[in-house]
């Protein structure tokens, strides 16, 4: 299938849907019992489903993930991929970012990420020396978009005046449980400020699907389709709001590529914003910055 795209008004624009790589070959330590196979095979089935876009970062699993996001897309055409990296927080001096990148490059064997983000907010580093790194990876044509990571609105804008070039994207924990975009305000900014919100855990690894409250099982009735492609749709019916899920399972990948491709009614984007049980007012993983 073709996964839709979003687009900016400044005409950047990525997949709507993509894959998680967060846990494939460890967690923040490389795991030597990781099933690698599967994790390759799980990139290599989303990509024969239609899957773009794969987002990594140095962090995890001390690099190795992205070895991995590596290994399975040897042989595919480059171009037609959309690979997402980040630098973690502590490496953000100017030396450091761009040393990380080129390690980061040379672990998922490309000569550029379509987009590098910041991992984490790291007050205590000047933003004007992080992002000057950034700038030039930019010029350098080592990356071809900057975007930032778990960032709230004043992180993002003192980020955004630091570089000359467009910050086009900022990935945050939200759901239909973990409202923090909403609360603080960041969901309206990126909508207001030509900014794509990408929202990991669309279905909180699984939570949401534990008993579903009824307002999940009524929509899911309404529209013929299953809780999570619910939750998922519910982001991606969003303007502004693209999303990224990690499964190795291919009947669970097969069914989050069920959520795309249809619209929900702006009156049910509303009434699961306003009625969803058990709203968070942040996030318990990683709060923003």
């Amino acid at each position: 299938m073709d996964i839709p795209e979003k687009s900016l008004k400044s005409g950047f624009h990525m997949p709507s849907f993509g894959i998680g790589t967060w846990q494939m070959g460890g967690r923040l330590e490389y795991n030597p019992a990781n099933d690698d196979e599967a994790d390759i095979r799980a990139i290599q089935a989303a990509i024969e489903l239609g899957v773009t876009h794969f987002d990594t970062a140095e962090q995890y699993a001390q690099g190795y993930t992205e070895e991995l996001l590596g290994k399975a897309i040897l042989g595919h055409d480059r171009s037609k991929l959309f690979i997402i990296s980040k630098v973690m927080d502590i490496n953000m001096r100017y030396d450091d970012v761009l040393a990380a990148c080129e390690r980061s490059l040379k672990r998922v064997g490309t000569d550029h990420f379509d987009m590098y983000l910041l991992h984490r907010y790291v007050p205590d580093v000047p933003m004007e020396e992080t992002m000057r790194a950034m700038d030039k990876l930019m010029a350098e044509g080592l990356i071809r978009n900057i975007g930032v990571a778990n960032y709230g609105v004043e992180a993002f804008k003192k980020a955004q005046a630091a570089t000359a070039n467009k910050i086009v994207y900022d990935q945050v924990h939200y759901n239909l449980e973990v409202r923090a975009p909403e609360r603080t305000g960041l969901l309206e900014y990126c909508q207001h400020n030509d900014v794509l919100l990408a929202a990991w855990r669309p279905v909180q690894k699984g939570a949401l699907l534990v008993n579903p409250p009824a307002i999940l099982l009524e929509m899911a009735k309404k529209y013929d389709k299953t809780p999570a492609q619910i939750a998922i749709n519910w982001l991606l019916s969003q303007e502004n709001v693209v999303t990224l899920a990690k499964t190795s399972n291919l009947e669970h990948l097969k069914e989050n590529l069920g959520a795309i491709g249809w619209q929900m009614s702006t009156d049910d984007i509303e009434r699961l914003r306003s009625d969803y049980p058990g709203q968070q007012d942040s996030s318990a993983a990683v709060p923003l910055g």
